[in-house]
C-alpha cells in the first residue's frame, strides 16, 4: 500500500491498533490497506485516505444491501433518511446500498472510532432488513452466506 504522507501511514497504523484492541481478528487487506470487521450481523470496511496536506479521513462503511433494484422511491427514501440521521449517510453504487460515516484522522481516538463503528453498524443493521423486505436484494451477511464467503469463491474459481 502506498501512503501519501507520514501522517497517512501513522493514522492507518493507529486504526489497525485500535481495531486489534476492539475486535477479534479484524481482517487487513494488504492490497488496498482497508480493514474489515464484523459487528453484529454487519460487515464493516474501515479505510484511511489522505485529506489535503495535513489530515486524513477515516471512513467506516457498512455493506448494507446488495443486488437491489434501485427505484426512484428507494432513492428518494434514502435521501430523506440521510437528512434525518444524526450521523452518516446512505449511498448507492450500481445495485448496492452502503451506509458510511467519516472521521478526521488527525483527532481520531479509540472511543470515537468505536462510536462510529457502532453507529454505522446499528443504522445499517436497522435498515438492511427493511430495505430487502420492501425492495429486494440481500443483506451483506445473507450475500456472504449465499456465496460461501471469499474462501469458497476463490476455491470455486480455482477449480474451473
Amino acid at each position: 500500500m502506498h501512503f501519501e504522507s507520514e501522517l497517512h501511514k501513522e493514522v492507518h497504523d493507529q486504526v489497525g491498533v485500535f481495531l486489534d484492541e476492539l475486535f477479534d481478528a479484524p481482517h487487513h487487506d494488504l492490497a488496498n490497506g482497508h480493514y474489515y470487521v464484523g459487528y453484529g450481523s454487519t460487515i464493516l470496511e474501515v479505510s484511511v485516505e489522505p485529506y489535503g496536506p495535513d489530515d486524513t479521513l477515516v471512513e467506516v462503511t457498512a455493506y448494507c444491501v446488495q443486488g437491489v433494484e434501485i427505484s426512484e422511491e428507494l432513492a428518494l427514501g434514502l435521501l430523506q433518511l440521510n437528512q434525518q440521521l444524526p450521523v452518516g449517510a446512505f449511498s448507492v453504487v450500481g445495485r448496492d446500498i452502503f451506509f458510511s460515516h467519516t472521521l478526521l484522522g488527525r483527532s481520531l481516538d479509540r472511543k470515537n472510532l468505536l462510536g462510529a463503528i457502532a453507529a454505522v453498524a446499528n443504522v445499517s443493521d436497522d435498515y438492511d432488513d427493511r430495505i430487502v423486505e420492501k425492495y429486494g436484494g440481500q443483506t451483506a451477511l445473507d450475500r456472504i452466506r449465499a456465496t460461501g464467503g471469499r474462501k469458497k469463491r476463490r476455491e470455486a474459481l480455482e477449480s474451473q
